[in-house]
């Protein structure tokens, strides 16, 4: 496992700066798109918001750190282990969708906030899910994982810190999402799974920096969450 070297006072500095820059476009996202139901604002926000998560983050590392360019691929495997408890997640989120799912899961809520973008459309939701699943967890990865995660190393340093916090800060964004969709107690149960997997992602990460061996994980958790949104839209 590879460590973050001892940051220096204006390193850390840089590193928040970049962090805080960073981190609020997932909420200002959601906000737009959820709280505001701003339909084809919502939309042009959201797109804003991804290439602002997907190009802020590479300015910030080479052209203000001077960093080299680098893609991520792993060099000390991970790739079984992070199979794993992708797998077992799929089976937790699936066990926690049977014993609850009619307690806190609103089909007619998941319908009012997807059909103003047209995903009750089969075709449509399928194409979406895939953006979703192999797109934007990849992303996901690079912004919370490549980008926070380490930013957080260098600001705080040490292992468990970094990978709570970081956690914490990629749950903000679905809690807000998921009071949309679920009741306040569905919603504190999911929040503690997303913040769960944040931890698992993250230390896959921090373990074996690479983001391609935390987004295996993370895609399996999506595939389940996925399939559980297809079959309240859909069906089975």
């Amino acid at each position: 496992m590879e460590t973050i070297p001892q940051a220096s006072s204006k390193q850390k500095q840089l590193a928040l700066l970049g962090l805080v820059l960073v981190a609020i476009a997932p909420t200002v996202s959601v906000i737009t798109g959820f709280a505001l139901k701003a339909g084809i604002i919502a939309a042009f926000v959201f797109m804003f918001t991804k290439l602002w998560m997907f190009g802020l983050p590479a300015f910030w590392y080479l052209k203000v750190e001077g960093g080299e360019r680098s893609y991520s691929m792993p060099k000390e495997g991970g790739w079984t282990i992070s199979a794993l408890l992708g797998i077992g997640m799929i089976f937790v989120i699936a066990i926690a969708y049977f014993l609850l799912g009619d307690l806190v899961l609103r089909s007619e809520d998941l319908h009012e906030i997807l059909e103003p973008f047209g995903l009750t459309v089969p075709w449509k939701l399928a194409i979406g899910i895939l953006f979703w699943i192999f797109i934007n967890s990849v992303l996901e990865e690079y912004v919370f994982r490549w980008f926070i995660t380490s930013k957080l190393e260098q600001i705080l340093g040490g292992k468990w810190r970094p990978i709570l916090l970081s956690a914490a800060i990629f749950t903000l964004h679905h809690t807000i999402a998921l009071a949309f969709f679920i009741d306040p107690l569905g919603n504190a149960l999911a929040s503690l799974g997303v913040f769960i997997g944040g931890v698992i992602f993250s230390w896959l990460y921090v373990q074996y920096r690479s983001i391609w061996v935390a987004w295996v994980a993370h895609a399996l958790a999506d595939v389940a969450i996925f399939a559980i949104a297809w079959q309240l839209i859909v069906g089975f």
